[in-house]
């Protein structure tokens, strides 16, 4: 099989790795000669149903060995892997399926009550395969397991075929399958070990799904290197210092509410966390406070910021530790072989420090949207992406997420960014969390509205609030109204779900 190709790390690995621990799960450890056999076996079993080169196929699993194998065969054998995710609903689920035109689901025992109705669908997959289960039509995992290997696929994948769909988040909107091909994929993958550190020595914890592109580069960039994949379904605070304590853990990639959870667990300083090298950390800008409380928490270990998004395969900066602290609200420098701009309304290049649109540029940029056309040729204008995040630029070439362009509140004809209200309001000592958004007004065209997680034992009240705004907002940007509520809603990469909070807030 071709080098280049992400699959034929299997083969690599095994030559150079067989007895090493590719991947471990809470049932059993895999080394990366039992991974190769395992994934030939399934690459045959999916090529006998009938699956070629440039079909789709989704997968709708929680993090697990079957389903790593399941990408690594699907890739081998030119399949285009369609993730999707497991919290979604099942209307959402029939839409991705049918968008993309999958022809197989491969799936687990959990989401049976959606599989087996699914299976007689006019517009769904014609093949159903679940893990652990029978049911009518559904094939199980397991007939799939012991079938003969495939050493060479009939018609191997070029570098420029596509290699997945991933639908964005939906933030603000309906999910767009964003076409990633094999090219950039290896080149964040690349990315990823250039600029984010990733080494064959490291063991890897995911607790973050791996239906979604962040964990899917972080953790191929470990299985390319020869590293250890420690996975589990779910993540769990607890759970995971028990993991670094006897799998020695060196590295977890995390989203912020993952930090914050980690840093709650009582009598932390009992556990033997000396193996823990990295936290890797991106989706959200990390509040200055909770930079501050990690690092008094973990002073040992550096913490990796950055910047990307489902468009450009997920990275595209990097915030090394040493800078950690010293760059607040930074995400970092673009990544050797990515190109950052920061521009006007017009595309032209802004001062620097000035605030404007991110465009990025480089061979980990999509291929476009699957089956739209119109809002491809939006977003890839000239050659370059059209993130949507607004930014700055400074000096030395780090980059400063401010906010969304969406999310961006008018009041008055002045600019609010929800950002900034959000960072002076977390550091409130009673409050855990904070989300601002932007509601219609009739006298200012929109005003700020603030929602409050507030920390355990503490009682806020908006008087209080207020006051502690006002001395550091001028008073067109402290809110004019507060939420009280228990938690806020977020997608599963821990993105807080702002279109929900203003359609809360416009109906109470």
């Amino acid at each position: 099989m071709n080098p280049a190709h992400i699959a034929y790390l299997v083969d690599r690995n095994a030559r150079k790795y067989p007895a090493k621990i590719a991947l471990c799960s809470r049932e059993r450890r895999v080394n990366y000669l039992e991974l190769r056999s395992m994934v030939l076996s399934l690459t045959g079993a999916l090529a006998a149903m009938g699956i070629t080169r440039g079909d789709r196929v989704a997968t709708l699993m929680f993090n697990g060995i079957e389903l790593l194998t399941s990408y690594l065969a699907l890739f081998r054998l030119g399949a285009v892997l369609v993730p999707l995710n497991t919290r979604l609903a099942e209307p959402e689920w029939r839409y991705m399926l049918e968008d993309s035109g999958a022809v197989a689901l491969l799936s687990e025992e959990g989401f049976a009550g959606f599989l087996e109705p699914l299976r007689g669908s006019l517009q769904g997959p014609r093949e159903v395969v679940c893990v652990g289960t029978e049911g009518e039509g559904l094939k199980k995992w397991e007939e799939l397991a012991g079938f003969p290997a495939l050493e060479e696929p009939p018609d191997e994948p070029g570098i420029q075929d596509d290699l997945y769909i991933l639908y964005t988040s939906g933030t603000t909107g309906r999910p767009k399958g964003a076409v990633i091909t094999h090219m950039n994929f290896l080149w964040n993958s690349i990315n990823a070990q250039v600029s984010g550190g990733f080494c064959g020595s490291d063991v890897v914890y995911y607790g973050l799904p791996l239906f979604h592109g962040a964990a899917m580069g972080g953790c191929f960039a470990t299985l390319l290197l020869g590293g250890t994949v420690v996975l589990r379904p779910r993540f769990d605070a607890l759970e995971l210092v028990r993991l670094i304590q006897e799998e020695g853990i060196t590295r977890v990639p995390a989203v912020p509410p993952m930090l914050k959870a980690l840093m709650e667990i009582p009598n932390l300083e009992s556990w033997d966390l000396s193996s823990l090298k990295v936290f890797n950390t991106g989706a959200t800008v990390i509040p200055q406070v909770l930079k501050e409380k990690l690092l008094e928490r973990f002073p040992w270990v550096d913490v990796v910021d950055s910047y990307g998004l489902t468009e450009a395969t997920s990275y595209c900066t990097t915030l090394p530790g040493k800078d950690f602290l010293r760059k607040a609200a930074c995400v970092g420098k673009p990544h050797a072989y990515v190109e950052i701009r920061v521009v006007d309304e017009q595309d032209k290049d802004v001062s620097v420090g000035e605030v404007g649109e991110i465009l990025v540029r480089g061979p980990n940029i999509m291929r476009g949207y699957w089956g739209k056309p119109q809002e491809t040729q939006e977003a890839l204008r000239k050659g370059w992406l059209h993130t949507g995040d607004l930014g700055r630029l400074d000096q030395e070439g780090y980059l400063y997420l401010v906010d969304r362009k969406k999310d961006m509140i008018i009041s008055g004809g002045e600019n609010i960014y929800p950002r900034e209200v959000e960072e002076v309001l977390n550091l409130h000592p009673g409050v855990s969390e904070a989300a601002v958004v932007g509601l219609p007004d009739e006298r200012w065209g929109e005003k700020v509205v603030a929602y409050i997680v507030a920390a355990k034992g503490c009682s806020l009240s908006q008087e209080e609030l207020e006051k502690h705004c006002r001395k550091s907002l001028a008073g067109y940007k402290c809110p004019k109204a507060y939420f009280f509520v228990e938690e806020l809603p977020r997608t599963p990469t821990g993105k807080i779900l702002k279109r929900a909070l203003k359609k809360e807030a416009a109906s109470a």
